[in-house]
């Protein structure tokens, strides 16, 4: 009579579990690292590595600029005489203020954050935060004079006036602009804890992450920019007069104008390789706040005079102008940073998922 004799899987085993269903869980459950956390936590530390500062700005940053070119040239000659009068003048105004608050600094590159359950940053872009004004207010004023005067018979006068000028007025405003985040940064609950302390980690795991942008008040530039030339020639009887005068004139009143920028996130960072449900950012970007108005007002003016007076003599007047206006304005507000590239988030997100299916099986 054959013998029946009992399969491996009856036999009794030394030092297993008997329950059937415990051995499968056990063979799951050898997937999972032996320092999975199995109870809750009792407190949490935070930790930080090459992460950027916060930028904090409250109240008001002004500027005001005023600026006056006048320059005048004047040939008067009486009676049988003669008067040469020669000018050239070159300026450059600049009036082009930058105002920057509420920056937050950049991460830093190459940073470890490990320990702890609680928040861990690594390289991480600080916040910026800006409440406030920033205004600004630039005047200028160009008005060259250039006169030739003929006084009676046998009078001459010969008046030239060359004038170039740069006026650069725009301002520069930024405010609340949160920090890049930095590049190799690994932010993680580490290798030092021990079985049995906590299910989930519910900290917060920044690597390389950009700051936010945050903008409450308003941005205000006013430029104001008057070019007035003058120009006269007058001759007396029997008098000859001239004047000729040449202005070339570049007004640059360009404005850029920037509130509530995110800072772009940095590339090739891990954050966190456990279980948890905090917030985990690798390279992302910050989000851009602005709440308020950006104001940007131009004003140009030109008005050329060119005066010539033949009183019973000859008078020549000769005005040639070349006037250049740049208004352009740049306004960005509320924008978020753009991600980066390369970046690993919650690595064992397969894993948790297996586990927690069979869990609630």
């Amino acid at each position: 009579m054959a013998e029946t004799r009992p399969s491996l899987e009856d036999l009794p085993k030394t030092g297993s579990d008997q329950h059937l269903a415990s051995n499968v869980a056990a063979g799951h459950l050898a997937l999972v690292p032996t320092w999975l956390p199995l109870d809750v936590a009792s407190g949490q530390s935070h930790n930080s590595a090459g992460s950027g500062g916060d930028g904090i700005s409250e109240g008001v940053i002004s500027s005001n600029a005023l600026a006056v070119f006048t320059p005048s040239n004047a040939a008067i000659a009486g009676p049988h005489s003669g008067a040469d009068a020669f000018q050239g003048n070159d300026a450059l105004i600049n009036q082009h203020p930058t105002e920057m608050a509420g920056i937050g600094g950049n991460g830093g590159s190459g940073n470890v954050a490990i320990g702890g359950d609680g928040a861990n940053h690594a390289g991480s872009g600080g916040n910026g935060l800006f409440y406030g004004g920033l205004v600004s207010t630039e005047v200028a004023l160009f008005a060259p004079v250039n006169t030739a005067v003929a006084a009676g018979p046998g009078a001459e006068a010969h008046a030239d006036q060359s004038n170039n000028a740069l006026f650069l007025q725009g301002a520069t405003q930024i405010g609340g602009m949160g920090g890049s985040g930095g590049d190799h940064n690994v932010a993680s609950h580490g290798t030092s804890m021990s079985p049995g302390t906590a299910l989930t980690l519910t900290g917060d795991f920044y690597a390389g992450h950009g700051g936010d942008g945050y903008f409450v008040g308003s941005m205000v530039d006013v430029s104001i920019a008057i070019f007035s030339p003058i120009n006269i020639a007058i001759g007396a009887a029997g008098g000859s007069a001239q004047a000729h005068q040449t202005n070339n004139v570049i007004f640059d009143q360009g404005t850029v104008q920037i509130a509530g920028i995110g800072g772009n996130g940095g590339g090739f960072n891990l954050s966190s390789d456990t279980i948890y449900t905090g917030n985990h950012a690798g390279g992302g970007g910050g989000d851009g706040s602005s709440t308020g108005s950006m104001v940007d007002v131009n004003f140009g003016y030109f008005h050329p005079i060119n005066i010539a007076v033949p009183a019973g003599g000859t008078a020549d007047a000769q005005q040639t102008d070349h006037v250049l206006y740049d208004q352009q304005a740049l306004q960005l507000a509320g924008i978020a940073g753009q991600g980066g590239d390369g970046n690993l988030t919650d690595a064992h997100s397969a894993l948790v998922d297996d586990i927690l299916s069979f869990m609630h099986s």
